[in-house]
């Protein structure tokens, strides 16, 4: 087949989607509304023989450890909730705020504390709206007190999956679906908003805190428009591989994103034992280093 041929060009992207996955950089712990403790993703990290993985937990760099362990390289990340034409987009903030073998205390700038701070903000609002769902359910179903401010006092970033994990756990629902379709979603809409940051104050925020901009899932209805469009907006790369991608809309965004100079990533999406392990999904050696090398004083060992 001749060097260039589009046919050509598919079968390398096809292929490059069988390749080993060196790191996940798209994990949660129960700093956010993961299952697993960041030691256990590290733990599961070392398991699949992965180089690295990142904690990226929403709106909090809490779950992000002081150092390696087990001989896996952590990377400091975050997934911040961002705002695009009206609706809500996930930006990953690999790197951001702080040196990714050392604690958060070090090599921070006054712009990284600046992301820092709108974490805050976010992460309050994240609380209020859980207690504004709490007191929704209240109206018409008891919620024991203890339960509640356990489970408040346990992570720093509340979110919905932690009011369905409540209403299981009360035995209001028989099953964390049942809790979704009958309580959060129907007060979704009922409880106060989000708050959102704009996405290019979120690029900018994590490239002012040393890190890099990656769109977490892209949704299918955005276009390569729409990504040249961030692009311009500040961000770096999107995330290629993950969970609810097939194999043709992970070679149509690594098209895409050929074409805008952009990076590729990929990771699990791993929130807990029910959904796709920590490894199973991730990026490539050589994507891991384009990511790297794309941040100010990284190498990719």
């Amino acid at each position: 087949m001749p060097k260039g041929d589009p046919f050509t060009a598919l079968c390398q992207q096809a292929a490059a989607l069988t390749r080993r996955v060196a790191a996940d950089l798209h994990t949660h712990t129960t700093a956010s509304d993961g299952a697993f403790t960041t030691s256990q993703v590290v733990a599961f990290a070392r398991l699949a023989r992965l180089d690295a993985v990142a904690i990226t937990d929403h709106d909090t760099f809490a779950g992000v450890p002081e150092m390696a362990v087990d001989g896996v390289r952590v990377i400091p990340g975050v997934e911040v909730t961002a705002e695009w034409n009206g609706g809500e987009v996930h930006v990953l903030g690999l790197f951001a705020g702080t040196s990714p073998l050392g604690p958060l205390s070090r090599g921070k700038s006054e712009q990284g504390v600046g992301l820092q701070d709108r974490l805050a903000e976010l992460c309050l609002r994240r609380r209020e709206r859980f207690r504004d769902f709490i007191t929704h359910i209240r109206q018409t179903h008891p919620l024991d007190d203890g339960l509640v401010s356990a489970l408040e006092s346990s992570t720093a970033s509340l979110g919905r999956r932690h009011v369905a994990q409540l209403v299981y756990r009360v035995g209001l629902a028989r099953s964390h679906g049942e809790a979704w379709g009958r309580f959060v979603a129907p007060l979704s809409a009922k409880v106060i908003p989000k708050l959102k940051i704009p996405l290019g104050e979120t690029c900018e925020r994590i490239r002012s805190a040393g890190g890099v901009s990656v769109l977490a899932h892209p949704s299918a209805d955005l276009s390569e428009s729409d990504i040249a469009q961030m692009k311009e907006a500040g961000l770096c790369g999107i995330e290629t591989k993950f969970p609810a991608a097939t194999a043709s809309r992970t070679i149509c965004l690594t098209t895409w994103a050929k074409h805008l100079g952009l990076l590729t990533t990929g990771g699990s999406d791993c929130h807990g034992p029910a959904g796709r392990p920590v490894g199973a999904i991730g990026a490539t050696a050589e994507e891991f280093r384009a990511v790297c090398e794309a941040t100010v004083g990284e190498t990719a060992h």
